[in-house]
Parts: structure tokens; sequence; C-alpha cells
């Protein structure tokens, strides 16, 4: 009994200090997804797509941006965000608490534009390379105290839209200026999966781990089933169901979860995808802003 009570002490004490740690630690996440070009794996037939919208995206360009992906990997202006609290596979690791004391999302996360030198370095060593492409590259800073974000990574070619919302969106603008002063608000975006699609997330408990969940979707259109074009198309939805949609997709994933180190290149291998990490830890470089004088 007396050397239970001496472990569970120490156990605490232990748990506190990381705690304690933790609450002072800050990371810089670069993500690199590539492909296998010389590859004979086949791929899995799926009828619906995972939905990857719930992650942080900093990839998809503003409403009315007409700018192209950067061949760099397409990153945007720095932003920052909160990490979301809603939905509680993509907030804290069991359960942890998303909130501080105050009820505020106690997680924020900052958009890191450029590469580092060892991202740029991999970056130039696969698109010289003969079986090997890079596809998109996405970059953040994150501390390390939950709720853990989960950042999207995708290309911007679009496979399938689904828009729940389009019959309101057919509503006249009255109504619709009713709908919000009810306590409704704007009516979501519509969903969009992309050709590369997919999420990652650095978690830290007494380790670091990395969750990676990426996919390479090509969308199949069966003749059989294509609904046929009408004579009149009546309104906007009238017009979508006219467009073909594909009756399935042939899907490359990639879905790993370990353990990583901060300052060394990790590598998550499959036979289509694979995705380059690296983690530093700059938690002891980031400098307090000097204190504005009187």
């Amino acid at each position: 009994m007396y050397y239970k009570i001496i472990f569970s002490a120490y156990i605490m004490l232990a748990c506190g200090a990381v705690g304690a740690d933790a609450e002072d630690s800050r990371y810089r996440v670069e993500i690199l997804v590539l492909s296998h070009l010389e590859h004979d794996e086949a791929p899995l037939e799926a009828a619906r797509l995972e939905d990857f919208s719930n992650a942080l995206d900093f990839l998809t360009p503003p409403p009315d941006d007409g700018t192209a992906a950067a061949d760099s990997g397409g990153a945007q202006e720095p932003a920052v965000q909160q990490a979301p609290t809603s939905d509680p596979e993509l907030a804290g690791l069991d359960g942890a608490a998303d909130e501080d004391a105050d009820g505020e999302p106690a997680c924020t996360i900052v958009q890191v534009a450029d590469m580092g030198p060892a991202m740029q370095e991999a970056w130039r060593r696969l698109r010289l390379s003969g079986p090997f492409r890079p596809l998109q590259y996405v970059a953040w800073e994150q501390p390390g105290i939950p709720p853990f974000p989960a950042l999207r990574v995708h290309d911007l070619e679009s496979v399938l839209t689904e828009d729940p919302w389009r019959a309101f969106r057919e509503v006249p603008r009255d109504d619709m200026v009713d709908l919000a002063d009810a306590g409704n608000g704007p009516l979501p975006s519509p969903i969009q999966y992309f050709r590369l699609d997919g999420r990652v997330r650095l978690v830290r408990t007494r380790f670091l781990h990395l969750d990676v969940w990426v996919e390479s979707r090509e969308p199949v259109f069966d003749p059989a089933f294509a609904r046929p074009q009408p004579q009149v198309a009546g309104s906007l939805i009238d017009l979508q169901d006219a467009e073909p949609q594909p009756t399935s997709f042939l899907v490359h994933r990639l879905n790993q979860r370990r353990q990583v180190k901060t300052g060394r290149m990790e590598y998550f291998d499959g036979p289509v995808l694979g995705v380059l990490a690296f983690i530093t830890d700059i938690s002891d470089t980031v400098e307090e802003e000097p204190p504005t004088s009187p």
C-alpha cells in the first residue's frame, strides 16, 4: 500500500510537470504531400467520399479571388484561425478541455506561408526525381495544448459539390433576410470534395504524434445512370440536376498515426501517396514583444 501511494504521487508530479511544460510549448508543422508515379496499387471503389470540411482550411482561396495556386503548394497569405471546438473528433485528445476558464477557445493557429529550408530542398528533389511528384504543401504554428486542430490538405480541383441548402438559396432575398433575423444566420457554403483531399493533426500528450489522412480521388461516370438532360431548365436547381454526377469514386488512401520527433524529416509512406512532415519546436525561439513606452 505504501508503494502504491508513492507511485501515485510520482505519477501526479510527473503529469503536472508535463502539463506545465506543454502550456509554454509551441510547434511549427510543415506538411508536404507527394505521389508515387510508378505503382501498381489497385484503388478502392467508394460510393461516398470522406468529408474533411470540418478541418481548418488555409488553402481554399477567399471568395472572388482569381489567383492561382502557387507552384510551392498553393498556400495563401498568412492567416490566423482558432481551432473549432464544436466537432468532438477535431477537438482535444480523449475529450480534453477545449476552452479556457473564460470559455474562449484556447488554441490559436497561425498559418506559415514560407517553406523552411528542409522542405524547400525536399520539394526541389521531388520535382527533379523520376518516380515522385510533390502535390501540396501546408504549414502552420500551434501550441502544445488542446484542442489539437486538424488542418485540411487539398488541391483546388473539385470532383464533387454537395449543397444541402441549395433549395433555400432559391428563396427570395426578403425571405432570406427574415431567416437571418430569426437566428438562422447565413446559409452554410456548399461542401467541396477535392481530387486530393485530407487532413493532418499534431497531438501532444507525453510524446508528439502525427495523424495523417489523405486521399486521391478519381470520379467514375457510369452512362447507365446518367440523368436525362431536361428540355427546359426552370431554375438553378434544374441546371444542377442536369449536370452529370459521379456514380462512384476510385480512391487511394493513406491513413496513418505514429509518434514523431522535432527537428527531423518524418516520412509517412503508402503505395500511391506519401507525406513528408517536418516539425520544429519553436517554444524557445518565440520572442516576447518589447513593452511599449508610456
